[in-house]
């Protein structure tokens, strides 16, 4: 449900949402909502195949970043009323909320599962990431949409351009607004709240952590943000979250396999429809999206397509079934009519604990620190091991 809401000159709108109830977004953010470009974000499921396996995940991008905008004004809005940061603008604070909305613009179809295929199989040595689309398609967008170009400054969509890739390059804006979408220094940011809680909402395995506590527990110190150091239950709690999302749902072994099968498909129709072809051209980026697989399976007559439509059938009809796990660095791949899909599990930091990498602060101290990993040891009941990985094996069915 929407609902517009008008205040003196500005009017914005409240957005219900299943994760985070009414989010008040800003009059711009709302007209970047209502653009073509943008609402392709509707037809790109937020899990991939994972809808395949696990009915109620079907959950978009559209609605991911919407809770990402808002809670990235809400980070914004809650750092900026301490003490210690330098003060930053009413103009800032939107700029962090654009970024926060249109930090997944570049995503093709069924999300991450393509970006490994599309570098498989593009014909150039750049690696495609969906970030760097992102700002492609952000500049896309505003080109095809003046009326919104208008009303951001050329250094101000630098700096958009900037927090959704995570670096600050030579701004001299404050370091800690770079940590807010995309922190790339330990792995915690708003981006990484809103899809944890929204997929375990959709998937319904339920969320143990609380993220308004850790937004509430945050502060700059020294141009970052840090934690109060009571909060290292919570956050041992989200990386424990993010684990068990992969292993029981990102990486479920049925998932694995169907994409796969959905990369062989995608590698045998671009012969035909040139698919790795439309991530670099955002006129035709803009209307790539989960419908691929219709337009490939409707094209009946189309021989050159035919091999694609099988592995999709494969898909749909659930033609493997599955076998056992093996070891990983087996030879894999050999036997015909076998396919052999790897589980790689971690806590987000590959071998590492990521709680170490976390700034923390103690009550009434305006002093960060780390915790080290024999503190943590002590404090925390740890597994052995933080990175795990499974291979596993299907046949294809016999046919009757």
């Amino acid at each position: 449900m929407i609902m517009a809401i008008t205040n003196g000159t500005n009017s914005y709108q409240v957005f219900h949402d299943a994760i985070h109830g009414s989010m008040e977004l800003p009059p711009l953010c709302v007209e970047i909502i209502n653009t073509i470009q943008f609402q392709r974000l509707r037809n790109i499921k937020q899990l991939g195949l994972c809808y395949y396996v696990f009915p109620s995940a079907s959950h978009n991008r559209f609605e991911h970043c919407l809770g990402t905008c808002y809670l990235a004004g809400k980070m914004i809005r809650h750092l900026n009323q301490q003490k210690a940061p330098p003060k930053v603008s009413e103009r800032d604070i939107l700029c962090v909320e654009i970024a926060g909305l249109c930090h997944d613009l570049g995503h093709a179809p069924f999300s991450h599962v393509s970006e490994g295929f599309i570098n498989e199989n593009r014909r150039t040595d750049n690696k495609w990431k969906h970030e760097d689309a992102s700002c492609k398609m952000l500049d896309h967008l505003l080109k095809e949409n003046p009326h919104v170009k208008e009303k951001l400054k050329p250094d101000e969509i630098a700096f958009i351009k900037d927090l959704i890739i995570g670096k600050s390059g030579k701004s001299a804006k404050p370091q800690f607004l770079y940590q807010i979408i995309n922190n790339a220094s330990y792995n915690i940011d708003v981006d990484k709240w809103d899809y944890l809680a929204r997929d375990s909402h959709f998937l319904g395995i339920g969320k143990s952590f609380d993220h308004e506590r850790m937004m509430k527990m945050s502060k700059v110190i020294d141009g970052e943000i840090c934690y109060r150091d009571k909060c290292l239950d919570n956050f041992y709690d989200m990386f424990y979250a993010r684990y068990r999302l992969h292993k029981t749902a990102y990486q479920h072994k049925t998932v694995l396999l169907f994409n796969k099968l959905l990369g062989e498909a995608f590698k045998s129709a671009d012969k035909h429809l040139k698919i790795f072809e439309k991530v670099d051209d955002m006129k035709e980026f803009t209307y790539f999206t989960d419908c691929i697989l219709e337009e490939i399976l409707k094209n009946e007559d189309n021989e050159s397509l035919k091999e694609a439509q099988n592995k999709l059938k494969d898909i749909i009809h659930r033609s493997y079934e599955y076998k056992g796990t093996c070891k990983v660095g087996k030879d894999q791949g050999k036997k015909e009519g076998m396919l052999f899909c790897e589980a790689n599990l971690d806590y987000s930091a590959g071998k590492e604990n990521p709680l170490k990498k976390i700034l923390f602060y103690k009550k009434n101290e305006d002093k960060s620190f780390k915790y080290k990993p024999s503190e943590l040891s002590n404090m925390l009941l740890l597994p052995s091991e933080f990175q795990m990985k499974i291979v596993y094996c299907f046949e294809k069915k016999k046919v009757a």
